[in-house]
């Protein structure tokens, strides 16, 4: 296959999936400014705070089914040896919810319980659910995403985003975090539901276990899957600890509008995840070096585009689109972190689909070892020092530190290990027909 017809296809998978993760966090976002808008400075600070501590259960998602991005393609003419796989996955899948929900009983009965903050255990237990489920989904979109076929997924999606979407409405009958609870609860229990049933249908999957499938789990995890496990710990630890972090020197009133401009900020590493994920899948394709540097040359270039539009997008209409979203008082109090926060987003993001190329050719173990590791103990220790001296707004610059000092780690990295051979000119023809068709879809 050669590199333009692939690369049209990588981008036209990966677009499906931007649309997919795009709908899913449009709406979190609008239960999130419905709850802004509804709901005292107290409960927000409680979503804050019990966000922050959701991380400790993001760590439990080791996600060896990422490995089907390197993978999928040595398989996938073998239904058996594909359904064997996908089995000892599952169920690590089924032991990792088990230690998940330890995890929740702890922190519950350890930190919330004890909060003078009224129905916070509840919320979390809920969000737990919510995010347990939310796993399970992203497992199967992988193998949808892998398949090329991330356009049935994203069907998927819109229809179960739609009611999800709909039935935030009950948030202006029952404007409580109670409300809120249930409808995640509700469907973290429809949505499995609904994706299991529609995975079987599509791929056929039957569950094929065997004595050597602990094996085939075990090679997974070792090569693949627990380096890959510990190198995104340190990106959603960073991207979300801070939270943890600035509640432990400032009050609600602060807490609550940093809490807005760090969701509103977070959005901005919506696209280029996904094009990290078609870079990795696109450039496992070719072992021809010249092919391989052309897909890999193309999908930075786009990446770096599309992260400095967003930014600029961001300076430009930011505080209107916030006020609209979250109401005047909300947005003066938030706007100016949240420009902050999103210039340090952008950073990261420029680089973000180095991480694909270190997943496929690169040792996962000593990009933890050198890079991932080193940026999170800095990046921690910039957050206490910062938002301890100088509360919200320390926070806010502590995360333009800590998201360039990764940021320089994996581009010196990659470099070295990988070994960048950048195109200098700004597009070639094919690069600005793909944009042209990916802007085309936008619209349509």
């Amino acid at each position: 296959m050669s590199a333009a017809p692939l690369a049209g296809k990588v981008f036209s998978n990966t677009f499906f999936s931007i649309v997919d993760v795009l709908l899913l966090k449009a709406s979190t976002v609008l239960a999130f400014v419905l709850l802004v808008r509804l709901l005292p400075n107290e409960d927000i600070a409680a979503i804050g705070i019990a966000t922050g501590y959701l991380i400790f259960i993001q760590h439990l998602d080791v996600g060896p089914i990422r490995v089907l991005l390197r993978d999928y393609a040595k398989i996938a003419g073998d239904q058996r040896r594909r359904d064997e796989l996908l089995t000892a996955l599952f169920a690590f899948w089924g032991v990792q919810a088990l230690a998940m929900l330890l995890v929740v009983v702890i922190l519950v009965a350890w930190v919330f319980e004890p909060m003078p903050i009224e129905g916070i255990s509840h919320l979390f237990v809920a969000m737990a659910i919510d995010f347990l489920a939310l796993t399970l989904h992203g497992w199967i979109k992988v193998v949808y995403f892998a398949d090329f076929q991330q356009r049935i997924a994203t069907r998927i999606s819109v229809m179960l985003g739609t009611v999800r979407f709909l039935s935030y409405g009950l948030l202006f009958v029952w404007p409580e975090l109670t409300t809120y609870s249930v409808i995640l609860v509700a469907f973290a229990v429809v949505g499995s539901v609904v994706w299991l049933i529609a995975f079987q249908r599509r791929f056929k999957y039957r569950p094929v276990w065997h004595r050597g499938s602990p094996r085939i789990l075990i090679n997974s995890l070792a090569d693949y899957g627990l380096w890959n496990h510990f190198n995104r710990i340190v990106i959603d630890t960073l991207f979300t600890v801070d939270l943890v972090v600035l509640s432990w020197f400032v009050g609600v009133k602060d807490m609550s509008s940093y809490t807005i401009a760090l969701k509103f900020a977070s959005l901005l590493t919506l696209v280029p995840a996904q094009i990290s994920a078609a870079l990795q899948i696109a450039s496992a394709k070719f072992s021809d070096p010249e092919k391989q540097r052309q897909v890999v040359n193309s999908i930075l270039k786009i990446n770096g585009i599309v992260s400095l539009a967003q930014f600029a997008v961001i300076l430009v209409i930011g505080n209107w689109l916030m006020t609209i979203l979250f109401g005047a008082e909300a947005t003066a109090g938030s706007f100016l972190y949240a420009m902050i926060i999103a210039g340090a987003v952008t950073v990261f993001n420029t680089v973000y689909p180095l991480i694909g190329l270190i997943n496929n050719f690169c040792s996962l173990r000593k990009a933890f070892l050198l890079v991932f590791l080193p940026g999170l103990v800095f990046g921690i220790v910039a957050y206490a020092i910062s938002g301890g001296l100088y509360g919200a707004l320390g926070m806010a610059w502590a995360n333009v530190a800590a998201y360039a000092g990764l940021a320089g780690g994996l581009l010196l990295f990659v470099s070295r290990s990988y070994g960048l051979s950048p195109a200098w000119k700004i597009l070639t023809t094919e690069e600005a027909r793909i944009l042209k068709q990916l802007f085309s879809r936008g619209r349509g």
